[in-house]
């Protein structure tokens, strides 16, 4: 029998004997009728009705925490909707409202922990190699603690870049027993000589989701060449939403977050720098902070709108492609505060960074800019999820791809999501200053708490104030000379 086939069937028993333990004690709770009466049906139907709806989970691939949490709420409320809507309706034997919910709650907190230990089971580690680069995947591979169970790459060629290396001329030293082989074929071989040793090349970058499903893998090893946001870090984003350890080869050390060493060559990657129930914590405030601004500041908003269309044409939002956690891609919106055509010239930051005159800003944009009110869509942002209320700001994808060139560790950055405010714009950083901003950035995830994220906070409304009262006061001093005259 099959370990997959092993896990179903213990992880479907110990979910339907938790299911009916809550129906028991549930009913216990809730209902008056004698014991004898009031137990047996009840905690036979939730038992069954939860058992069947948490079948999505009954598998050995590794999950995050978050995604455990996620997916068991979703399965349990789906099943005590089911119950609820029988019971609704009269069907004999069916419990009591209140009997579902109370058991519904116990077991959205009991399940989570139940698949968890589950996957903690003592096994051997199955690791998947993953690059773009033929002597950093053979690097990886002496590294490795055990045999991989495959390797992930595009079609792979010698540091020339013409070779395919099947076809290379000349044979491996004999001094090395490793060599790397792979074809554009599914079947090739990457490894040691030896015949225990050779390793399938199982596809290419794109079907490492299929294969973290299919070979249940729980470690990637990385030997990519670059840390860009289109291979590494979507390769990273994948590992992270699958619960995936990560190693990378040590030549990624200064574009990825972790320093502890794994072999000879290889560091474990830290892809989330904050433990679980932080970022719960960090999510909640977010939620909450950008609801109630969004409402307090309606009024607000729509005189902003009303002045943009006065004072320019054009529309009122202004709509840019920035990144976002784990290098993707998202749509930022903020109040438009240039003409239409400013990056008609290419993409260029604004010189009112560095304290000059940019002409292509307008002048109500000058004043939103000046007080930041034009990045108050931005709320809609971390609503979505995109955006935190504080963290690294966002950069478009040009300007990233222009530092991590220049070899500076900015797709650090990238672990958390990026923020309205942050620790480098409490201290009047621009991106005119990237070494700066990066230190701040860093500094903000290892400092990060509640208490920090409210501190900043409170600190980035309190210069808002502190820019829009001269603002106020010198329109206010204009006004009233207009009238004397």
């Amino acid at each position: 029998m099959s370990r997959d086939c092993v896990y179903w069937r213990i992880a479907a028993l110990g979910t339907v004997i938790i299911a009916v333990i809550a129906g028991v004690v549930a009913s216990v709770l809730t209902t008056p009728e004698p014991i004898t009466e009031r137990v047996a049906i009840p905690a036979a139907l939730i038992g069954g009705c939860v058992g069947a709806a948490l079948t999505p989970l009954y598998v050995s691939r590794p999950r995050s925490t978050p995604a455990v949490l996620r997916q068991t709420g979703r399965q349990v409320g789906l099943a005590c909707l089911v119950l609820i809507g029988l019971a609704v309706v009269g069907v004999p034997g069916v419990p009591p409202v209140a009997t579902i919910l109370v058991a519904g709650g116990f077991l959205v907190f009991v399940l989570p922990g139940w698949y968890r230990l589950c996957r903690r089971r003592t096994r051997s580690r199955r690791v998947l190699v993953v690059g773009d680069e033929p002597r950093l995947l053979e690097s990886v591979l002496r590294s490795v603690p055990t045999t991989p169970v495959g390797f992930l790459s595009p079609v792979l060629s010698d540091h020339s870049g013409d070779t395919p290396l099947s076809a290379q001329s000349e044979p491996p030293s004999p001094a090395d027993d490793e060599s790397v082989v792979a074809t554009d074929g599914g079947r090739s071989a990457f490894g040691r000589q030896a015949p225990d040793r050779r390793i399938e090349r199982l596809g290419g970058l794109a079907q490492l989701e299929r294969v973290l499903r299919t070979r249940d893998v729980d470690t990637v090893a990385l030997a990519f060449s670059t840390a860009d946001r289109e291979t590494c870090f979507s390769a990273l984003r994948t590992c992270r939403d699958h619960g995936v350890e990560v190693l990378a080869h040590e030549s990624l050390s200064t574009r990825v977050r972790g320093d502890e060493r794994v072999g000879d060559s290889l560091i474990r990657v830290d892809l989330e720098p904050w433990p679980w129930y932080s970022r719960a914590i960090k999510r909640a405030f977010d939620v909450v902070f950008a609801a109630v601004g969004l409402v307090v500041l309606a009024p607000l908003l729509l005189g902003i709108a009303v002045a943009i269309k006065l004072d320019s044409p054009g529309p009122v939002l202004y709509r840019q492609t920035r990144t976002s956690v784990f290098g993707e891609p998202f749509t930022l919106v903020k109040f438009r505060s240039m003409v239409t055509d400013a990056e008609a010239d290419g993409i260029q930051l604004s010189r009112e960074d560095a304290g000059e005159v940019d002409p292509r800003v307008t002048d109500i944009g000058h004043w939103l800019r000046k007080t930041h009110l034009d990045e108050i869509p931005q709320l809609l942002s971390i609503l979505s999820g995109a955006m935190s209320v504080v963290g690294p700001r966002p950069e478009r994808p040009a300007i990233d791809r222009e530092l991590t060139a220049d070899g500076l560790e900015w797709p650090k950055r990238w672990f958390v999501k990026p923020g309205l405010t942050g620790l480098a714009q409490i201290n009047d950083v621009t991106g005119f200053e990237p070494e700066t901003k990066l230190a701040y950035d860093l500094e903000y995830v290892r400092r990060r708490s509640l208490w920090f994220d409210i501190k900043l906070v409170c600190r980035q409304l309190w210069l808002v104030v502190a820019d829009v009262t001269p603002l106020a006061l010198q329109r206010r001093g204009t006004d009233e000379d207009s009238e004397h005259r």
